[in-house]
């Protein structure tokens, strides 16, 4: 077992930042031109290229101003809280979440969940957790974010820890899956839950499918206890989480990059391409949004891929069927939009109207997906 004493050098290059490093973290932040030109589009939405420099001091200013009352990561956290209620009034017709009571107390918990939003999906789940007075858990997040420096800087100061998955090499690959499985047995073995997605990446064509490689990678940390895959389900409890939102504000970006890679086999993303999907996925809006907590995992399974496979059934079962599903197959099967009058529609409508062919095809595919058998 790792020690205290031995993980901040151990895990100091992956784990979220120490309290004490959070006052500096933050005020170094707002200087960030990454961070201001996201703050920008943030608070000022018809904001152009042009006014942005003249903006940023302002926004600076604001931002210093704010983090400098945040000493402790409580303060942090009621800050974000401040920001996420702003968030889902501005840009939901509702937030709801269910099942938070079959979470088990007397042990930590994993929340395996699918991943719709780069940013918002784990602070969701989090702040259903905050509002109920459940301790927050840990988040982890994929070495891809680091090419958005601001934000990974950000999500590891908002308690995130880093998942390496660009290693070259077997090797490498697995010394990586290894200090991550130590890491996270260290968090769980400090009564801390984490939340981690179900696969690599989010969800491009809205079908969500738990990736057993991220079941090992768990399995991995308890190996020198036993090879068997329900032995970790015996050190933690093991949280399907489904998150649904109605509409989903980076839906056209998804269809745009799924339709290039059929036509060429790769994709080449624009540049800060992921701050502005990360910006619009907070900013955009997102219809009605949901948290469903499953109940634990705690059947016996034959191995990591029948255990994924349960994992998917929980998820299915606890996604929200929203119209908007259901008006998209019904699209694709050639019949006329079956959405009532209202800003759902209108943004639905915006979305498909923004493209056309193939990408038109692929964004209604991302919605009918979600809908129900």
């Amino acid at each position: 077992m790792v020690t205290q004493s031995s993980s901040v050098e151990e895990f100091a290059d992956i784990a979220p930042y120490p309290d004490t490093e959070l006052p500096e973290r933050l005020i170094g932040l707002c200087s960030d031109p990454e961070l201001l030109d996201a703050a920008c589009a943030l608070r000022f939405k018809v904001l152009t290229n042009f006014l942005t420099p003249l903006i940023r001091p302002l926004v600076r200013n604001r931002l210093r101003k704010e983090v400098s009352k945040i000493k402790d990561r409580a303060a942090w956290h009621e800050l974000m809280v401040h920001f996420i209620n702003g968030v889902l009034e501005a840009t939901t017709d509702g937030f709801t979440y269910s099942g938070i009571d079959a979470i088990p107390q007397d042990k930590p918990s994993v929340f395996i969940s699918n991943h719709r939003d780069i940013t918002l999906d784990p602070v969701l789940v989090n702040y259903s957790l905050w509002l109920n007075g459940h301790p927050t858990s840990k988040i982890a997040i994929g070495d891809n974010l680091l090419n958005l420096r601001v934000g990974a800087e950000f999500m590891r100061i908002n308690d995130s820890f880093i998942v390496v998955r660009s290693a070259s090499g077997l090797k490498a690959q697995y010394a990586a899956m290894s200090k991550t499985s130590r890491y996270i047995r260290y968090v769980l073995g400090e009564g801390q839950s984490v939340w981690i997605a179900q696969r690599e990446g989010r969800s491009k064509d809205g079908a969500d499918r738990t990736d057993p490689a991220v079941l090992k990678m768990f399995a991995l940390a308890y190996r020198d206890e036993s090879k068997d895959i329900n032995h970790m389900l015996d050190k933690f409890s093991l949280v399907p989480t489904t998150l649904s939102y109605e509409l989903d504000p980076c839906a056209t970006r998804k269809a745009i990059e799924l339709a290039e890679r059929e036509r060429t086999g790769t994709y080449v993303k624009a540049e800060h391409e992921d701050r502005d999907s990360l910006v619009q996925g907070i900013r955009g809006f997102k219809g009605r949004v949901h948290v469903a907590f499953g109940h634990p995992m705690q059947a016996e399974y034959r191995d990591a891929d029948e255990l994924a496979q349960a994992i998917d059934e929980v998820m299915l079962e606890n996604r929200q069927s929203y119209p908007t599903f259901k008006a998209a197959k019904d699209m694709l099967d050639g019949d006329p939009v079956s959405l009532k009058q209202g800003r759902v529609k209108d943004e639905f409508s915006a979305q498909y109207q923004s493209l056309e062919g193939r990408e038109r095809e692929l964004l209604l595919q991302q919605y009918a997906n979600q809908a129900s058998v």
